[in-house]
């Protein structure tokens, strides 16, 4: 396993839960800790967890901030979501559904010449996630990507441009071959 799967996972809880609280004074308030973890981080060991958050505290993508008594609350920073939100981009994908739900995303929009390698971006990550495209501005897939596109208008900073997935039963007369080119036929 990686550094960064354990970084990762950190942050991700700490991003859904909001803190982790820590009392680490004492070594059973440790494995009192760990059994309130997910069960994805309860697969590592102490020293492996204690290292993961030595380095998210370094890169300042935790914070610490100290409590009553020797306890100690773990919280994820601007920095820790900036990084978790690109980990998460980079590794974006469509969740392909076994039956197709007989609807076509059509992905449009329109971003104007000043913001082009924003653009440009733009339709290489469409083109990686699978998409094809029918004009410039207009890419396709029978797969849900609404979630997916408003990432992709966060991490491109696009949220002020018109981007849009519009959800049609039909395409028209190129149904068929772009059916062909999902391999839905």
């Amino acid at each position: 396993m990686r550094k960064s799967d354990i970084e990762r996972k950190i942050l991700n809880y700490l991003l859904i839960s909001g803190a982790i609280i820590l009392a680490l004074q004492h070594p059973a308030n440790m494995s009192r800790f760990l059994k309130k973890l997910p069960r994805d981080l309860r697969e590592y060991k102490e020293t492996q967890l204690k290292r993961a958050l030595y380095r998210l505290k370094k890169q300042n993508r935790i914070k610490y901030i100290k409590e009553n008594g020797n306890n100690m609350t773990v919280k994820i920073t601007k920095d820790g979501r900036d990084f978790l939100k690109k980990i998460n981009f980079d590794n974006l994908t469509l969740e392909r559904t076994e039956s197709w739900d007989k609807k076509w995303r059509l992905v449009i929009f329109d971003i104007p010449e000043k913001k082009k390698p924003a653009r440009e971006a733009l339709r290489e990550k469409l083109k990686d996630l699978g998409m094809k495209k029918l004009q410039h501005s207009i890419w396709i897939t029978p797969f849900p990507c609404e979630k997916e596109i408003n990432l992709i208008k966060t991490v491109f900073n696009l949220s002020d441009h018109w981007i849009d997935a519009i959800i049609t039963e039909s395409v028209g007369i190129k149904e068929y071959q772009i059916k062909k080119n999902f391999d839905l036929i």
